[in-house]
């Protein structure tokens, strides 16, 4: 049997495409001194959001086109020399997505066997089932700012043992005068401004997607938007039950009103 793929499948990964291509070729002026590399956003949000399909096609696009860029839009640039190598280019573009899903998808895992037990326990809408839940989404969230932090660091780590590995280890020519050593040392300090960047950066946009019905739905889990939904429809009964009784109310107040009246 063939599986469906949903409209909203097809219109995120649409729209994490045309950001991921935009990033890669389109110069975005330096912040702070460094080039950041905002490639990385659309593949961490996929590994957080999207089935595994969806992530492995962002990572090999942004592994090629990052190989491209170095030839076309980004030849000027400094590290141009060194993505130029396959080597460089291609393999830690292609592990930031694998890392960045089994992070996110493996720490969630055992969020839901902490919480979902206890949330399970609990009347739904009571305060001490409140207080579980946001417990549960501060940790969804600590999950998704852990796992921007560790992809990001992942791409800048690989690249770095690659250029190691292929110009100082293996003493491949490079067409440039710098020294690999530089290399290295750039990298790391646009990796310092882009960690944190993309830890703040990314949890919002994956929280924001996941709420508005975007991302992977977890069985036997109950998201926010679930729980905020189910809170809603039980308290919609009372909320007009209580609206009921206060048109009751000044309904006997206008009647018993009339009533004087007409004693009168």
């Amino acid at each position: 049997m063939k599986r469906k793929i949903s409209a909203k499948t097809i219109a995120i990964t649409a729209i994490l495409t045309a950001l991921e291509i935009i990033f890669i070729f389109v110069q975005v002026p330096p912040i702070a001194g460094a080039t950041l590399a905002f490639c990385l956003v659309p593949v961490l949000v996929s590994a957080m959001t999207q089935k595994k399909g969806v992530t492995a096609f962002l990572s090999v696009l942004m592994a090629c086109g990052m190989l491209v860029s170095a030839y076309t839009v980004g030849a000027g640039s400094l590290l141009a020399p060194v993505f130029r190598n396959p080597l460089v280019a291609v393999p830690p573009r292609l592990m930031v997505g694998v890392v960045a899903y089994l992070s996110y998808h493996g720490l969630n895992k055992w969020v839901d066997r902490r919480f979902n037990p206890k949330l399970a326990a609990l009347p739904l809408g009571s305060d001490e089932y409140k207080s579980v839940n946001r417990k549960k989404q501060a940790a969804v969230y600590g999950v998704a700012s852990f796992t921007a932090f560790v992809g990001t660091l992942t791409n800048t780590a690989l690249v770095c043992l690659m250029i190691w590995l292929c110009y100082i280890a293996g003493n491949m020519a490079i067409d440039s005068a710098l020294l690999p050593q530089f290399f290295q040392v750039t990298l790391a300090v646009n990796a310092t401004i882009e960690v944190v960047a993309f830890t703040i950066l990314v949890p919002p946009i994956v929280t924001a997607l996941n709420r508005a019905g975007y991302g992977i739905v977890k069985r036997g889990a109950k998201g926010a938007a679930a729980c905020t939904e189910q809170e809603e429809a039980q308290a919609a009964p009372a909320a007009d039950a209580s609206s009921d009784d206060e048109r009751g109310e000044e309904c006997s107040k206008s009647d018993h009103g009339a009533n004087g009246r007409e004693d009168k």
